[in-house]
């Protein structure tokens, strides 16, 4: 038997640098890089390590402690993370320093997994902290897009990936010989080949082989299968996206994502390649998801959530019956670029005023689908003018800056003043109906429809 003490091995073997950390070169480089920077007063104290189980995220957040000889507090799964725990632990030690004056960095492992009555006001008080606190932050999650998108934008995000391999076989061969273990190198790549990416769970494989056996170890020793590996919405964005996909394969993927179908509506709305597909196929889609959406509204309403079912097949279907060519450029539909930010808001705002919709439902929603009308260049003067927007936000739309200023020429040379298309909302006692035709009559200077927005 190889195995004398109780160690853990996935412990005793952690990387005490960052040069130790296996694979992810890139991700180790802009963690370093974020911890050298941090005294400089525009940096964000807080940094984001996200990717799949077992590829060193939380190793080299311990191992950056090391290099770095600072002090580490943990906050794991494990521990009630509510709001009043967040702000008395780790917000106390954000702001507090230690009596030897060392940094002290401040760890909440697995921040994507804050739920339920025991976590309450979790994230929240997270965002709140990363925003003053004077000590660096690290928190680590599987999926990125659990976490708000104020948290997001407060931190440094950095994406670690499975490791290959390779790579695991390469570290398996290092314990064996530290181990003074017999065993066949086949054996190893195995291993690593079952581990799926998961460097820990390969080392756990290879302690528990070590323990249950006392003779020189081959392939007959092996018991563990490979690993299952957690789909995510992109593993099954791929499925949909895909020409000719095993369509019951896609709805199953779909079945096992840990989203509701409301989420994944979203996903698959975001991510239509509008720009790579014919109109009928895009009409295809839009009515599919449309359907889809009809079953969402039902499940809600009657609160018989068996419709989730049906709404999944629904869009999945459709959407995928529609796409004639590969698309892998996926994008969440929640998170956008800081640089684009500005310019979205201020069509909102815009839309919202005239059209009397919320601003986040303007910006989510409505602008997607003004940058398809955009592109038929009647609709886009008249879209112009009524939202009186400006030359970025046309181009924000357009996509192209020389045809924005056209659109922006077109617009207020057929209509110098644009003060006429937006009015205010008819009194409440007003008659429906009589509003209606005296709508029509003046011309159409009252409060206009959204339909009546985009397709008049």
């Amino acid at each position: 038997m190889y195995r004398v003490n109780g160690d853990k091995w996935t412990e005793k073997y952690r990387p005490k640098s960052l040069d130790e950390v296996v694979g992810n070169e890139k991700a180790v480089r802009e963690l370093r890089s974020w911890a050298t920077s941090i005294a400089s007063p525009t940096a964000k104290k807080a940094v984001i390590l996200h990717g799949p189980p077992g590829c060193g995220k939380t190793s080299a957040a311990y191992a950056l402690a090391s290099e770095m000889d600072w002090e580490v507090i943990e906050l794991n799964a494990s521990d009630q993370r509510n709001e009043a725990i967040i702000k008395n632990i780790v917000g106390h030690a954000s702001h507090s320093s230690t009596f030897s004056r060392r940094t002290r960095l401040i760890i909440l492992d697995e921040a994507d997994n804050l739920h339920g009555k025991e976590d309450r006001g979790g994230t929240r008080a997270i965002t709140e902290i990363v925003k003053v606190s004077a000590q660096p932050v690290v928190l680590i999650a599987n999926d990125l897009y659990r976490l708000g998108k104020a948290l997001q934008r407060n931190c440094n995000i950095i994406r670690f990936q499975r490791l290959r391999p390779e790579r695991i076989l390469r570290v398996l061969r290092r314990i064996c010989i530290q181990e003074g273990m017999e065993i066949e190198d086949r054996v190893l790549r195995i291993l690593a080949s079952n581990a799926n990416g998961d460097l820990r769970s390969a080392i756990n494989d290879l302690q528990a082989l070590s323990i249950s056996t006392e003779r020189h170890i081959d392939e007959e020793d092996i018991v563990t299968g490979a690993r299952d590996v957690e789909l995510t919405i992109f593993d099954v964005l791929k499925k949909i996206y895909t020409p000719g996909t095993d369509l019951q394969n896609a709805i199953s993927s779909l079945h096992s994502l840990d989203k509701t179908p409301e989420e994944i509506i979203n996903w698959l709305y975001e991510n239509l390649p509008g720009e790579l597909m014919d109109p009928q196929d895009l009409s295809h889609a839009l009515h599919y998801l449309g359907r889809a959406d009809i079953f969402l509204g039902r499940a809600r309403n009657r609160e018989n959530f068996k419709f989730w079912r049906y709404a999944s097949s629904i869009m999945a279907c459709g959407v995928s019956s529609a796409i004639r060519h590969r698309y892998f450029r996926f994008k969440s539909p929640w998170y956008r670029g800081s640089s684009t930010e500005p310019v979205t808001d201020a069509i909102a705002r815009k839309i919202s005023e005239f059209c009397n919709v919320s601003r986040r439902y303007a910006k989510y929603y409505v602008i997607p689908f003004m940058q398809l009308l955009f592109r038929d260049n009647g609709k886009a003067v008249k879209l112009a003018g009524s939202l009186q927007l400006d030359v970025p936000q046309i181009a924000f739309l357009t996509g192209d800056a020389k045809r924005a200023e056209e659109i922006y020429n077109e617009a207020y040379k057929a209509s110098p003043t644009v003060e006429t298309e937006k009015v205010t909302k008819p009194p409440v006692a007003v008659d429906v109906k009589s509003a209606e035709v005296e709508d029509r009559a003046d011309g159409g200077n009252k409060q206009r429809s959204l339909a009546d927005f985009l397709f008049r």
